[in-house]
């Protein structure tokens, strides 16, 4: 029987809590408000999270027409601890924040340049327009599934639903690995699923021109998915992905969790 996939670290240019011996446990009421507190307004939070945009009405409380597509796509919001990026889009827009007295203040946002359709390039200038200067900020909601109220300007209120990063999921950044993915997936044996079909993957390696090196290992099953990648049968494809450790893995599943970072070769 084939083995499952063990990749190594690379780290390439490409680019829960034990409690106190006499600690009680928060259970009941007290764990139930904590679990509602809403995470502070600061750069941790907004970096410990996907945003996604859920809501957009106008002052009075009317919807926001011109984002409509972004609720559909729907337009994310990503920060870093000094700049964010905005996607869901035709470009993906980025720029520079801070923080402070309860506002958020974009420093302006520069972006790709690539066509796409009108809707979607509208949307981008949409965006734009509202994701400018001053804008009053503040965090509702638990820290499952936090919100992010930005009032603009004109008045607009975009409302983004948080969703936990993977690297606040597995507590770490991950590491940087490169499968490339055959055409054709291959049956396996699972034990909870009967006709099962796994991808087979390799490892592969750039070096420091970016030139793509010989595979280093042969092909080799993948039991788990790649999470973020849909795989088209008969599609080569090589991919970057982030691979993190999961401490409490599902009893079908490997430690290992794969997730997509970008697609680099496709056909």
């Amino acid at each position: 029987m084939k083995k499952m996939l063990a990749v190594s670290v690379l780290a390439l240019a490409l680019g829960a809590c034990a409690q106190a011996p006499n600690e009680p446990a928060t259970t009941g009421h007290a764990a139930m408000t904590a679990n509602r507190a809403a995470p502070a307004l600061d750069g941790t939070t907004l970096s410990a999270y996907d945003w996604r945009l859920s809501d957009a009405a106008d002052s009075q409380g009317r919807p926001v027409a011109a984002l409509r597509a972004g609720l559909e796509q729907p337009l994310r919001l990503s920060f870093s601890d000094t700049s964010l990026n905005v996607s869901g889009g035709c470009n993906s827009q980025f720029g520079g924040y801070t923080l402070a007295s309860g506002a958020l203040t974009v420093q302006g946002l520069a972006g790709t340049m690539k066509a796409c359709a009108p809707a979607l390039m509208q949307l981008d200038t949409e965006i734009a327009a509202r994701l400018k200067g001053r804008l009053a900020a503040e965090v509702r909601g638990g820290a499952d599934a936090p919100r992010l109220r930005l009032t603009t300007a004109g008045g607009d209120v975009l409302t983004f639903t948080g969703t936990p990063t993977p690297e606040t999921r597995y507590g770490g950044p991950g590491e940087i690995v490169f499968l490339e993915i055959a055409p054709e997936r291959a049956a396996c044996n699972h034990p909870l699923m009967p006709n099962h079909r796994c991808l087979r993957v390799r490892e592969r390696r750039y070096d420091a021109s970016g030139v793509i090196q010989r595979p280093a290992a042969d092909w080799q099953l993948l039991y788990q998915p790649i999470e973020g990648y849909e795989h088209q049968e008969g599609e080569h494809t090589i991919v970057r992905v982030k691979q993190f450790t999961d401490p409490h893995p599902p009893v079908d599943r490997s430690s290992r969790v794969y997730i997509l970072d970008l697609v680099v070769q496709r056909g």
